[in-house]
């Protein structure tokens, strides 16, 4: 019995000798390489790419006052891949993208068009293909540089507002292989969240993070929609509504108003399936369970009949919806791609020239 008990000793205390030395063995490359939390590409003035990446720089405190936690590292060059190894010869290693979780393209970059950097981004083996994309009023570089008071690093922001915005009613996430997919694939028109920089007081949110004077938020309630040619336009906030109530995004606000007052109406779920027709007309079937949050209309949201703010979400979804389409379509765009989920059904042979768009709304009340 005591020889049994001090092999299950000694085992333990090999198991534990293994797992501190494989501490030491994995912590030194990582202490060695720029552990990367954001990435930014940019058309420059000069017609070259740069890229930017923010870095976790180790062993810095975060505690307020300390210095900034994370480092952001340019690289410029006339190829993608050369502004690339521009950065990994400035940093005399190799940075490590598998913690990257957002990646930003500059505005001048979205205007010219960004099929060839992102397709030759997805063909990188150091770019995880789940990354999400945004796009950026002015530079991606400026953007990572922005000090933001409420988190240590911009792309930190950024992440944890992508996942917010996908969530509460904003776009669905597009990540670095959807968005190539897209452009790949027959009838789809590609699209990506705006993020536009908001200076906000310098006191909000606790440490001072260095950088610019002016700390920043960020806006992401617009929508850039791209051409087959990768060209980007920005739309306004109504497309980024339409999107998400044709998608899988919930938690919606919508801020309806009626001849007889306001009802901030709240979509608390979203479920809908496409019915697809052979001779083009897609019909878009949602049923919405949602909640009035606010009113002026009666004493209390529950005072208002279920009739009445069915009607009016009904009302007001069939506006945005169609007036975006519409709004598309006048542009050679097809904001719900519809063209593409027609395609996916029945093939690309023998499609008709125009497809015919349809809603048929089920608006269900709940304070569940």
């Amino acid at each position: 019995m005591k020889s049994r008990t001090k092999r299950l000793i000694a085992i333990l205390l090999i198991c534990i000798a293994c797992a501190l030395l494989s501490g030491l063995v994995v912590s030194q490359p990582v202490l060695n390489r720029g552990v990367v939390v954001g990435m930014g590409v940019d058309k420059t003035e000069k017609d070259t790419i740069e890229v930017t990446i923010q870095i976790a720089v180790a062993g810095e405190s975060s505690a307020p006052g300390a210095p900034n936690r994370y480092a952001v590292i340019s690289g410029e060059d006339d190829t993608l891949i050369g502004a690339m190894e521009k950065i990994s010869r400035i940093l005399a290693y190799k940075p490590a993208y598998f913690h990257c979780h957002i990646l930003i393209l500059g505005e001048r970059l979205i205007t010219e068009g960004v099929r060839e950097v992102v397709t030759q981004l997805f063909a990188e083996d150091s770019v995880m293909d789940d990354v999400a994309i945004l796009a950026c009023a002015g530079t991606a570089k400026e953007t990572l540089e922005r000090s933001v008071s409420v988190q240590g690093a911009a792309a930190i922001y950024l992440q944890q507002l992508n996942k917010i915005n996908s969530t509460t009613g904003g776009h669905p996430t597009t990540t670095l292989k959807s968005f190539v997919t897209e452009f790949e694939t027959e009838g789809y028109t590609p699209f990506l969240p705006w993020v536009e920089a908001l200076p906000v007081p310098r006191a909000i949110g606790g440490a001072d993070t260095g950088g610019d004077e002016q700390n920043y938020a960020f806006d992401c309630s617009k929508t850039v929609l791209f051409d087959d040619a990768g060209k980007g336009v920005v739309e306004r906030e109504e497309m980024t509504v339409a999107i998400g109530l044709t998608g899988e995004a919930e938690g919606i606000h919508l801020p309806i108003t009626t001849s007889e007052g306001f009802m901030d109406v709240f979509i608390k779920k979203s479920l809908h399936w496409w019915h697809i027709e052979k001779e083009g007309k897609v019909t878009l079937l949602p049923l919405y369970f949602v909640k009035v949050i606010a009113t002026d209309i009666a004493e209390s949201p529950k005072d208002l009949p279920d009739e009445q703010v069915e009607s009016e979400v009904k009302k007001y979804v069939e506006k945005v919806v169609t007036e975006c389409h519409e709004r598309g379509k006048s542009q050679g765009l097809d904001p719900l791609s519809l063209r593409g989920k027609y395609h996916k059904k029945y093939g690309e042979k023998n499609a008709p020239e125009d497809i015919e768009f349809a809603l048929s709304i089920t608006v269900k009340v709940s304070d569940a």
